[in-house]
Formats: structure tokens, C-alpha cells, sequence
């Protein structure tokens, strides 16, 4: 529900028999500011959502479109954020911090592969994993690792510990081949995803053969 001023409770819920039913309040500016903001809950993608209004004023439909469609922006990729969750991951020896690094690290990967393929938008939740293992363009063994380190499958702290060394190596093997610029935002940073300062930055390790 669009309102003038800011609610008092920005959601309210309640049961009618068996039906659960959940309204939400928001006004113009604080859906415009979260249309800004990339969806804490879309790994990194785009996010169009359409919608309808149920009711509506000239004034909201002037405000928001008609039909009401929410966008929200992609998240920037992040290779070094990437890098040292998976350094973390690869060094940690508690089986909680491992894992912990190895979400994170799985979730930087996404935006990653997402900028060396064609853009995808999601609208809920659910559109999330299948556009994330779903990409034309990965790395070796790219899909199966990336469910490992969500902990989506279920997967031994040695598994994970393989997941994440392959997709790291994987995912900078696959951005220097490809010269990625996605390292520009920060100065030096492409430089060294070019001439592999960042894969040694993981530790010389045995090679991570697929099985």
C-alpha cells in the first residue's frame, strides 16, 4: 500500500481462517530509494518484478507507472571481495568459518560470471538459482560448485574445500582469459587479475581435477 507519510508500522499480518495475509506500507520516496539500491536477496542480479494495482489514484499511477513494475539495479561485481572469501575458505580450519567463507565466496562468484554473459533479470526468489547455475558462459564444473558452496546439496567439509579451489581458480582463470575490466574499479586491480597475482594470492596448491 502506497501512502503520504512515512506508516507507523511498515507491515501489518494477520490470519483469516487458514490465509495468511501480510500488507506492506510504503511511500513514493522510500520505493524510489529502494529502486535505486540492488535486492539484498538476488545474488548480485537485476530485478524486475511487475505487479498490478488493486487500487489505485491518478496521483500514484503518476508516481509509479501503470502497470506498477519494480526494478532494482544489478550488484557490481566484486573480484577482490571474491578472492579473499575464497582465500578464507581455502585456510580456514573450522568447519563453520569454511562453510561461512564459502557462501560468501559463492555469492561474489555469481556477479562475476554474470558480467561475461547476456543480462538477466529475476522477479522473485525463486528465478534466482536457476539464472545463476544457468549461464552459458562458467567456468568448469561451475553449477554443481556453486549449489556446494550456497549449501543448497548437501556436500563434507572436503568437498566444499574442493568446490571453492575450483571455482576460484576457475572463476580469475576464466576473467583473465576473457580480459575482464571488472577489477577497474579499484586501481591496479585489473592488473593484477592479469598477471595472475590474484590466483597466487590462493597458495600454490595440487591441481583441482573434475571428476
Amino acid at each position: 500500500m502506497i501512502t503520504h507519510n512515512s506508516p507507523a508500522f511498515p507491515y501489518r499480518t494477520w490470519f483469516a481462517g487458514q490465509l495468511h495475509v501480510s500488507l506492506g506500507f510504503n511511500t513514493v520516496e522510500s520505493l524510489r530509494e529502494r529502486a535505486a539500491l540492488p535486492a539484498d536477496w538476488s545474488l548480485g542480479f537485476a530485478v524486475e518484478a511487475p505487479a498490478v494495482w488493486v487500487w489505485s489514484t491518478d496521483e500514484a499511477i503518476a508516481a509509479l507507472g501503470d502497470p506498477p513494475i519494480r526494478r532494482q539495479p544489478s550488484e557490481p561485481p566484486e573480484v577482490e571481495d571474491f578472492v579473499e572469501a575464497c582465500a578464507k575458505g581455502l585456510s580456514s580450519s573450522d568447519s563453520i568459518a569454511m562453510r561461512t567463507a564459502a557462501m560468501s565466496a559463492g555469492a561474489y562468484a555469481v556477479p562475476l560470471v554474470r558480467e561475461l554473459n547476456q543480462p538477466i533479470t529475476v522477479a522473485e526468489r525463486r528465478d534466482v538459482i536457476p539464472a545463476a547455475v544457468g549461464f552459458p558462459v562458467a567456468p568448469p564444473g561451475w553449477s554443481d560448485d556453486l549449489l556446494v558452496l550456497l549449501g543448497l546439496v548437501p556436500a563434507g567439509d572436503d568437498d566444499v574445500r574442493i568446490a571453492v579451489e575450483r571455482m576460484a581458480r576457475g572463476v580469475l582463470r576464466l576473467l583473465r582469459e576473457s580480459r575482464s575490466t571488472v577489477g577497474d574499479r579499484q586501481p591496479e586491480l585489473t592488473g593484477y587479475l592479469m598477471d595472475g597475482t590474484l590466483e597466487r594470492h590462493l597458495g600454490r596448491r595440487p591441481p583441482v581435477l573434475l571428476p
